[in-house]
């Protein structure tokens, strides 16, 4: 009784749900629509990734994230060039480029030695050869020179303050290149030098002369 009552003070339409059935149909047209579409673009998006996760997890594939080494060629330089290089096969043994100590070794990171002299110290090239490059800069090895000598052997001199010679020229180790400076990414006068045979970085203390480091401690040994 008391609900046929409650039904007679609420409009025809309402208690016979025919306002809500209009909203629940108007908003399921909403969803049918460009919602409906998303829903149905994101479930396969989904289950397409997630069936290639499982094609590559089973097939044995699985991608990592890597660095990709410096130079392969420098890790393995330091015994596979050893045995190719004889400095004796040259009309003219190596000779350092100038006088000096060792600051920073042949390494990965570091394709080449450092050699650590006096500002404006002349550079004479380590042999003989013909001068192939020479770049003036401010970053990186700064000015610098290159020398193609025998064999395949170029040679890099880095961080020169002024450079006297040009492209072109042959120049031999009575030859002076240019002076000792401070020009690029460096902390102190020294020459940054760099060898290579047929593209592949070596270290250079293969074939120049013994190369003593310097003595940072009256401990530290050579």
């Amino acid at each position: 009784m008391f609900k046929d009552r409650l039904k007679s003070l609420l409009p025809k339409k309402l208690h016979e749900r025919v306002a809500l059935n209009r909203i629940v149909s108007q908003h399921s047209f909403r969803v049918r629509g460009s919602e409906k579409l998303k829903i149905f673009k994101c479930s396969l998006l989904s289950k397409v990734i997630l069936g290639l996760s499982l094609l590559f997890y089973f097939s044995g594939y699985q991608p990592t994230l890597d660095i990709p080494p410096i130079t392969q060629s420098i890790v393995k330089a330091e015994f596979s060039q050893e045995q190719i290089i004889q400095n004796s096969s040259f009309k003219d043994p190596f000779i350092l480029p100038h006088p000096g100590y060792k600051t920073t070794s042949f390494s990965a990171g570091h394709p080449g030695v450092d050699i650590a002299t006096g500002l404006g110290m002349p550079i004479h090239p380590i042999n003989s050869g013909k001068i192939i490059e020479v770049s003036f800069g401010y970053f990186g090895l700064g000015h610098y020179v290159v020398i193609e000598h025998e064999q395949g052997i170029k040679s890099t001199y880095g961080h020169m303050g002024r450079i006297f010679v040009k492209k072109d020229d042959i120049v031999t180790q009575n030859s002076i290149l240019g002076e000792v400076g401070m020009t690029g990414r460096t902390s102190g006068p020294h020459t940054h030098l760099e060898t290579t045979k047929n593209g592949e970085y070596f270290n250079p203390e293969l074939i120049l002369p013994k190369l003593l480091p310097l003595l940072l401690s009256p401990n530290a040994q050579p």
